[in-house]
């Protein structure tokens, strides 16, 4: 019992120095926001295309496809209670709310978070990391800042852009397979949603975005050993990316709707 302790115990110490870590780095690159931002800007919009314009076409298509399939499953079980009128209404606020940040989080964290990990590690690795620093340039404004203002920018438009594109998947299987009148569906699926949820929902994913740009730098900076300690840091990127995006909804979502 006392080892389970421990145990849970160090998990724990190391989560939040892991936490702190990330924190730092993040509050370092914003420092060179304003510094070296103009100096940055073709690398800035390079990295907005990266992050926001490569990643819509799949954003779009998990959007679209997890709006029909709550349809799907919420249709069914309100046909019972002959409430299937309603059912716009709750897959676009669960998707505003909750759905939408969550899952552009995770795409960006495994397809982007894993793709910056990789990137810096293997700088990491082949030393272009201490040639910079020798040429004076500073690793974190040169690597961290771009990054990290492109997923400012581009992951709550992207969230924007698949809350619409959820509702609309949800449209066509509402009314052409449930057989919701069109006005009811559309109706419901703006009537619930408020300015508050809309403003949460921007909110979390600006948060994400930075979380997940911050674990994935980190963890390429600090890599090590050759092509394997790229592995290895390009997989930490993306099971953190995951970890703290989750812990930052549960604070979020605490902190908007229920303190």
């Amino acid at each position: 019992m006392i080892r389970v302790i421990e145990s849970f115990g160090r998990l724990a110490l190391e989560s939040i120095l892991y936490l702190g870590e990330v924190m730092l780095m993040l509050f370092s690159s914003m420092s060179y926001i304003l510094p070296d931002g103009f100096r940055r800007k073709k690398i800035l919009l390079e990295q907005m295309a990266k992050i926001g314009i490569d990643s819509f076409p799949l954003v779009g298509i998990i959007a679209s496809f997890t709006g029909m399939v709550m349809v799907m499953e919420t249709a069914v079980t309100l046909k019972k209670f002959g409430g299937e009128s309603f059912v716009g209404g709750i897959v676009s606020l669960s998707m505003v709310r909750e759905l939408g940040p969550i899952i552009v989080a995770m795409i960006i964290a495994g397809r982007v978070g894993a793709s910056v990990a990789a990137e810096i590690g293997s700088m990491k690795i082949t030393e272009q990391i201490d040639a910079l620093e020798v040429l004076g340039v500073n690793p974190v404004s040169y690597l961290v800042m771009p990054r990290l203002v492109a997923s400012m920018i581009m992951v709550p438009i992207l969230t924007l852009m698949a809350n619409f594109l959820s509702i609309v998947g949800g449209y066509i299987i509402g009314v052409y397979l449930v057989h919701i009148g069109s006005g009811i569906y559309l109706y419901q699926s703006f009537e619930f949603i408020k300015i508050k949820d809309i403003f949460v929902g921007i909110i979390k994913s600006f948060v994400f975005g930075m979380l997940i740009i911050g674990a994935s730098c980190l963890e390429g900076l600090n890599a090590q050993g050759g092509a394997e300690g790229v592995g290895i840091a390009t997989t930490k990127a993306v099971v953190n990316s995951f970890f703290l995006v989750i812990l930052a909804n549960l604070v979020l979502t605490a902190i908007f709707y229920f303190l």
